[in-house]
C-alpha cells in the first residue's frame, strides 16, 4: 500500500512538472524571435537582425550597410560573433573600425530596446549626410594654391627604361577673417611616361621630334614599342589628361576612390586654420610617408608616435582612417603645401549685391 502511494505521488509530481514545462509562459520564454535594429555608421545607417531565444542572443546578422569595405570588414566579421558569445553588446570595438563597431552594437541595442536606443530619425546612407555643418563669415577670402613635384618613378619598365611622373595638386579654399577654412576643394593631376603599366594613368610621351617614348600599350608590364612621334599624338595625349577626380570610380584605392578619401580630408579640415592643418598633419601622420598613423604600424617611430596619443586622439584617428588612408604629402603630391599656398594667395571676395 505504501509503495502504491509513493508511486502515485511520483506520478502526480511528474504531471505537475510536465504541465509547468508546457505552460504558455514557458513556451514563450523559449520561443525564438527575430528583431531588427538600426544605428548610424560612418557612411550611413547600419541595419541588423537579432535573433533571440528567451533572454539569449543566438544570432546577429548585418542586413544593410554602406561602410568602406576594407576598413569595416573586421568589425562586420568579429563584432556580431562577439555579441552572441557575450550575450551582450558590451564588447570591445575593433581597432581601426571604431565607428562601425559601435554602430553594430547600437543597432543591436536598438533592436532589443528601441525606447532606450532609438533609431536615427532619417536614413543617412549618402555622402552629403557626412558633410560638416555649414559655416558662415562676415568676410570671405578666396585662395588658390598649386603644389608641383616631379618624380623619378614609379620604377622602370622591362627594358630598364626609367618611368617618370609629374604631380600637381590644386587647392581652392575659402577662408574667414580669422583664417579658418570655410570651404575646401582639392584635386590633383598625375601624369606619367607611357611605359608605366598602371591602367588609367594619364601619359606624356614628350614633345614632338624626340622619337617618342617606350609604350606599354596594354598595361601588362611589357613594352610594345614607341609612342607616335607626331604633333597629333602630342595634342591628343594632352587633351586626354584627367585629374584624379575626373577619373572617378576608375581610381580605386584601399578605402573607396581618391575622391572619397579627399572628401573625407576636406571635411576634417573645415573650421581649421592652415596652421592647425599643418599641426594636425605633423601630429597624426607618419613622418615616413605622410599617411595617418595606425596602431599596427611596423615602423617603430610611427608606432611610438601613435602610442603617445591619448585615447580620445586615437579614437579620432580611427574614425579618420575609416574614410581616408592616403598620404597628404609624399612623392605622389603635397596636398598640405597646396592648401598652405592657397592661404598665401588669398584675396578678399566682394559678396555685396546691388
Amino acid at each position: 500500500m505504501i509503495m502504491k502511494k509513493l508511486l502515485l505521488f511520483a506520478l502526480c509530481a511528474l504531471l505537475v512538472i510536465s504541465m509547468i514545462g508546457c505552460s504558455p509562459e514557458s513556451e514563450k520564454a523559449l520561443a525564438e524571435e527575430t528583431l531588427t535594429g538600426v544605428a548610424k555608421g560612418h557612411n550611413g545607417n547600419i541595419t541588423v537582425s537579432v535573433t533571440k531565444k528567451g533572454d539569449k542572443i543566438t544570432a546577429v546578422e548585418i542586413l544593410e550597410e554602406n561602410e568602406t569595405p576594407d576598413i569595416a570588414r573586421p568589425a562586420f566579421e568579429q563584432i556580431p560573433a562577439a555579441i552572441v558569445k557575450a550575450n551582450s553588446t558590451a564588447v570591445d570595438a575593433i581597432s581601426g573600425a571604431t565607428v562601425t563597431s559601435k554602430a553594430i552594437m547600437n543597432a543591436v541595442n536598438n533592436a532589443l530596446d528601441p525606447e532606450s536606443y532609438p533609431a536615427p530619425e532619417k536614413e543617412t546612407n549618402n555622402k552629403s549626410a557626412n558633410k560638416p555643418a555649414p559655416v558662415s563669415a562676415t568676410k570671405v577670402f578666396q585662395g588658390f594654391g598649386i603644389a608641383n613635384n616631379a618624380r623619378i618613378g614609379p620604377g622602370k619598365d622591362n627594358t630598364d627604361t626609367q618611368v617618370y611622373s609629374i604631380n600637381q595638386v590644386f587647392a581652392n579654399v575659402l577662408f574667414d577673417e580669422e583664417g579658418k577654412i570655410l570651404s575646401l576643394y582639392v584635386d590633383q593631376l598625375e601624369v606619367a611616361t607611357p611605359n608605366y603599366d598602371g591602367e588609367g594613368m594619364p601619359h606624356f610621351s614628350g614633345f614632338p621630334g624626340q622619337g617618342g617614348y617606350n609604350n606599354d600599350e596594354n598595361h601588362d608590364g611589357k613594352i610594345d614599342g614607341k609612342t607616335p612621334d607626331t604633333e597629333d599624338h602630342f595634342i591628343s595625349e594632352v587633351n586626354s589628361w584627367e585629374t584624379k577626380r575626373d577619373r572617378g570610380e576608375n581610381y580605386q584605392m584601399g578605402v573607396g576612390t581618391w575622391s572619397d578619401q579627399m572628401d573625407a580630408y576636406q571635411d576634417l579640415f573645415v573650421g581649421k586654420t592652415v596652421e592647425e592643418v599643418e599641426e594636425w598633419f605633423a601630429k597624426y601622420t607618419s613622418d615616413i610617408n605622410g599617411r595617418p598613423l595606425k596602431p599596427d604600424s611596423k615602423n617603430e617611430e610611427d608606432l611610438a608616435k601613435y602610442e603617445a596619443l591619448s585615447e580620445e586622439e586615437k579614437n579620432m584617428l580611427a574614425d579618420t582612417v575609416t574614410g581616408a588612408t592616403m598620404s597628404l604629402n609624399d612623392a605622389h603630391g603635397n596636398i598640405i603645401e597646396a592648401i598652405k599656398k592657397s592661404f598665401e594667395n588669398a584675396v578678399a571676395v566682394n559678396l555685396s549685391i546691388e
